[in-house]
């Protein structure tokens, strides 16, 4: 599984890379989650289809962070495109407006 993500987290890494922020990690879980990686590198679609096959094959769960709900939709057809085997979700915390009044 492959999930698209647009939230605040692309830009508190940024932050934390510029050194406005700092960054911490902890191991909530016990011990019983396998290890994970992050890498920080330019976008190149080679890197990211070969990062995303290779976790997909082994079982595991790729997150890919955008910066952008508005924009979000070309980066789902431009990794579908990519990795077509993939089965994508995306998900962000902008609600459509009709969708808040009730």
């Amino acid at each position: 599984m492959l999930t698209l993500t647009a939230t605040p987290i692309p830009r508190t890494l940024h932050m934390s890379m510029m050194g406005v922020r700092d960054l911490r990690s902890s191991d909530a879980s016990g011990g019983s989650a396998r290890d994970s990686a992050t890498f920080v590198s330019k976008f190149d679609g080679g890197t990211i289809k070969e990062a995303i096959e290779r976790e997909l094959a082994r079982g595991g769960q790729v997150f890919f962070l955008h910066n952008r709900i508005e924009t979000i939709s070309g980066v789902l057809d431009y990794l579908t495109k990519l990795v077509p085997q993939a089965k994508i979700a995306v998900a962000h915390g902008q609600m459509p407006e009709e969708s808040s009044k009730k």
